[in-house]
């Protein structure tokens, strides 16, 4: 018998393997930068990413269905989780970067 503890860990392991995969992809970086500086529309962030318009649609719905950005009034914005993931990222990249250094 599967306890509740158990099943919450499994929930977070899967939830966890979507969002690398999801941030893993080119140019979803790219995406979540741009927001973290202010909300953006589609047209804006297709400008700042350089990304094709289906592929930016296809990582939006992605990072939303985590619910790293949200859409409210036409404008795409990171949520709280989403600027968690920034800052973790960024402090990964900061790791690397002292190691190199």
């Amino acid at each position: 018998m599967i306890e509740a503890k158990d099943r919450i860990e499994e929930e977070i392991n899967f939830n966890l393997k979507d969002v690398l995969k999801v941030i893993a992809r080119k140019g979803v970086s790219d995406i979540l930068y741009s927001l973290e500086r202010s909300p953006k529309r589609f047209s804006q962030l297709m400008f700042d990413t350089k990304l094709n318009p289906s592929i930016l649609d296809r990582h939006l719905k992605a990072l939303m269905r985590l619910e790293l950005v949200t859409k409210e009034g036409g404008m795409y914005r990171l949520t709280e989780i989403g600027d968690k993931v920034v800052t973790t990222i960024e402090d990964l990249l900061s790791l690397f970067k002292e190691k190199i250094l």
